[in-house]
């Protein structure tokens, strides 16, 4: 029998294995959110459903309202990362395509992260509930950050001038919150050839010749090609800070 490795015979850090019943906690939350919904999940629910005691749910984020905020912090970290990797220093068309990939990536392969996020956002809106994220400030992030990508492709000679930034931005993130609404109430729904219809018009509205990437034809969306212009938000790179403008 061969003798285990030395990596094997480590025990994790206490930040380790806090850091591991954390995943497995909002894992789980994310889980019985989906498939009972906010009323129906209990942390109590939670910390069985992760293989831990009742009371380890409960210890580690105090209430409900704790056990909402911080799933709510892991999707919103996991999305963010998401779109500054796709985006990078991609702007105008090329930069909204870029974050409508990332979303239709995200949708695909997280769909349960994706569920819960939108259903504690969906909640702020109800006046009697106990957790309430501050949606309208992820909402005025969105168009903040489309905005820019929209001024910077201007700047760089490849969106149409005479747009309003402002007013596209409102536009791009209303139609991304409309097919994700969609999805939600009927995952049957196309999600990705609306994205991929998204995409196109984007390439028609922005103008100066820009084609979006992936037709509705049903070509699968690829990297987006074209020279890369500098960078229009140093501070993107840095997720955990970023991501507070969206819990």
């Amino acid at each position: 029998m061969s003798k285990p490795t030395e990596s094997a015979r480590r025990r994790r850090t206490q930040a380790e294995r806090s850091a591991l019943s954390d995943r497995k906690l909002t894992e789980a939350a994310m889980h019985l959110m989906v498939r009972y919904g906010i009323q129906g999940t209990t942390v109590h629910a939670v910390g069985e459903k992760a293989g831990y005691s009742r009371g380890l749910a409960t210890h580690r984020f105090g209430s409900k309202a704790g056990l909402f905020a911080k799933v709510l912090q892991v999707a919103s970290v996991d999305w963010l990362e998401r779109v500054q990797a796709a985006v990078g220093s991609r702007v105008g068309a090329e930069a909204l395509c870029a974050a409508t990939d990332a979303a239709d990536r995200f949708f695909r392969e997280r769909p349960d992260e994706v569920r819960a996020m939108y259903l504690l956002w969906f909640l702020s809106i109800d006046p009697s509930a106990d957790y309430k994220s501050n949606l309208a400030n992820v909402h005025n992030a969105q168009r903040r950050d489309a905005s820019q990508w929209i001024r910077a492709g201007q700047d760089a000679g490849v969106v149409d001038p005479s747009l309003d930034p402002d007013r596209v931005a409102e536009q791009y993130v209303a139609s991304m919150a409309g097919i994700a609404y969609q999805w939600l109430a009927n995952p049957a729904m196309p999600i990705s050839l609306m994205f991929r219809q998204l995409k196109d018009d984007l390439g028609v509205r922005l103008g100066r010749g820009i084609a979006a990437p992936g037709k509705v034809s049903g070509k699968p969306p690829g990297r987006t090609a074209g020279k890369a212009a500098p960078p229009v938000r140093a501070a993107a790179a840095r997720s955990g800070a970023t991501a507070r403008r969206y819990r």
